[in-house]
């Protein structure tokens, strides 16, 4: 598939269908890696790959939150947000942007599987 923008009357809707199917095991587990793009710093990976625990959009406060094994990322006041889903409608990247055009390149993976001994 290819990228798409969500529109933000979207957000919150498309992002709890995905929690709800990961943590129900429809969709397969997830590592993530973030990244963050603007002028000042360049691009800068803040994690690693680790599990992904979820994704979330809560309009109250404005955020989007990512939360992996070790590490909540928080970004505050998105702009827009743009999502690369693969043909079974797993999502491979998504991107944030915020006001000051700063993105958060979010990366999913399905994890390899370990060699049977």
């Amino acid at each position: 598939m290819a990228v798409r923008k969500l529109e933000k009357s979207e957000w919150e809707e498309y992002f709890n269908n995905f929690d709800k199917k990961y943590r129900e095991g429809q969709i397969p587990a997830k590592e993530v890696q973030i990244e963050i793009v603007n002028d000042e710093i360049g691009d800068q990976v803040e994690t690693w790959w680790q599990p992904l625990v979820g994704l979330a959009y809560d309009p109250k406060d404005d955020e989007f939150e990512v939360a992996a094994e070790r590490h909540d990322h928080l970004i505050h006041k998105p702009a827009e947000i743009y999502v690369d889903e693969d043909v079974d409608g797993s999502i491979k990247t998504v991107e944030v942007v915020q006001e000051d055009g700063t993105k958060h390149i979010i990366k999913l993976r399905t994890p390899e599987a370990l060699p049977e001994k």
